[in-house]
Parts: C-alpha cells; sequence; structure tokens
C-alpha cells in the first residue's frame, strides 16, 4: 500500500523559522530547533522538516556540527520577513492602539499578508520608524537600519556595574507577560534609570527608576539592552 504524501509546508513556517534563526543568533543564542519551535508556535517535528525544505532552497546552510546558519540569500529574506514584522507592530501599536505586549503575537500573523506596495505604504504611513515598539531596530528595504543618526552601542542590563547611568533601548524578547512586568515598573525604551547595586554570586540587580527602586533578577536583566545616558 502507498503511503500518502506528506502535506506542503505553510509558507508562514518557512518565514517564521528564518526570522527566527535570524533573531536568536542576533540574540547570541543557538537557533536549536527546540528554539525555533517555540517561536514559531509550532512542533519540533514541522520544524525540523522545515528547515530541511529551507536547505534544499538554499537558504539555511547544511548541516554543520548541530549549527543552525542562514546563507546570505537565507539572512536577506529573514531580514525582510523582520521588516514587516515590526513595521506591523507599529501599526497595531501606532494606529490600531494595542498595547505593546500584544502586537507580537499579531504581527506574527500579519507580516505573512503584506506585499511590497503594501509594506511600502505601511512604511510611508508610519512615517518610517526607526524601531518597533519594544525598540527593536527596522531594517529599511535594502536591509540596513534606519537610524537618523549612528546607532548607540548596547548592552545587557545585567553586565552594567554598579553606579552606572543608562539608557534602556531594547527588550530583545517580546514575551507578553514580561512586556506587561517591565510596562508596569514603567522599564521602558527610552527610559533611563540608574544600576545601584549588584547583588554578587548572581543575585539581583537594584535599579533606580525616578524616585522608585526595584530589583531586578539576572535572567530578566539580560534581555533588556541599554545604551550609554
Amino acid at each position: 500500500m502507498t503511503e500518502p504524501r506528506a502535506s506542503a509546508l505553510p509558507d508562514e513556517l518557512l518565514e517564521d523559522c528564518l526570522q527566527g534563526v535570524h533573531r536568536l543568533v542576533a540574540q547570541g543564542k543557538a537557533a536549536t530547533p527546540e528554539a525555533l519551535a517555540s517561536f514559531a508556535r509550532s512542533s519540533v517535528a514541522d520544524v525540523e522538516r522545515a528547515l530541511t525544505e529551507l536547505r534544499t532552497r538554499g537558504l539555511v546552510a547544511p548541516e554543520d556540527h548541530d549549527r543552525i546558519v542562514l546563507t546570505a540569500t537565507g539572512q536577506q529574506q529573514a531580514i525582510g520577513i523582520l521588516r514587516r514584522h515590526r513595521l506591523s507592530e507599529r501599526l497595531l501599536t501606532d494606529v490600531l492602539g494595542l498595547p505593546w505586549d500584544r502586537v507580537h503575537e499579531e504581527a506574527m500573523r500579519l507580516e505573512h499578508a503584506l506585499t511590497p506596495e503594501a509594506e511600502a505604504r505601511l512604511a510611508t504611513l508610519l512615517q518610517h520608524p526607526d524601531t518597533c515598539p519594544h525598540g527593536g531596530p527596522i531594517p529599511d528595504s535594502e536591509g540596513g537600519t534606519l537610524r537618523a543618526t549612528t546607532p548607540v552601542p548596547t548592552r545587557r542590563l545585567d553586565h552594567v556595574p554598579a553606579g552606572t547611568r543608562v539608557r534602556i533601548t531594547q527588550v530583545a524578547e517580546e514575551e507578553d507577560t514580561l512586556l506587561r512586568y517591565l510596562a508596569s515598573l514603567g522599564l521602558l525604551p527610552q527610559a533611563y534609570l540608574t544600576v545601584e547595586e549588584v547583588a554578587p554570586f548572581g543575585g539581583p540587580l537594584l535599579v533606580r527608576l525616578g524616585g522608585a527602586r526595584y530589583a531586578l533578577g539576572r535572567e530578566i536583566a539580560a534581555k533588556i539592552l541599554v545604551g550609554d545616558a
């Protein structure tokens, strides 16, 4: 008896995997099938099938010691998907008024529907924003960034020594519970804060924002990118 032929993978999953690899590598993390499955809200088995297809298309490099690496063409396509995603997030916050903790999931769906013409018109409507609501830089249509000035070097908040004043530039992970928590504290992009104490042995950071002080665990602080104040 002939086995039924497996159904074709949706383009949305392939694009999510490309974007996921790009994001994970940019964050200094390993792009594993498990991490990609979490990002794409899919199963590990489907992600592994998607990676096989992406290798066939020349968008993911052949396996090399379990590392998942995009080819130059794959990287270019991933940047284009990321641009549509972050423009979609801006549309959802700036025009439709959705809170910043909800727009990532909505944009994961909307990004796949934007045609090049719609993308260009959306960028014009939004007046070519530099960043998404979470501070992530929006690539331009050429694969660069839209920063009007020289980008400020960034580092993770958990790497900042005590006594340093910094400005939040980006929340690197768009988890809804994390975003709601940070918003409740006022720890948003462009906010200024001072690291007052760094507990030893991996303990929390005591930070001051205006007249308030908060203890942030290292895991949360690692997801906040900051630049010099």
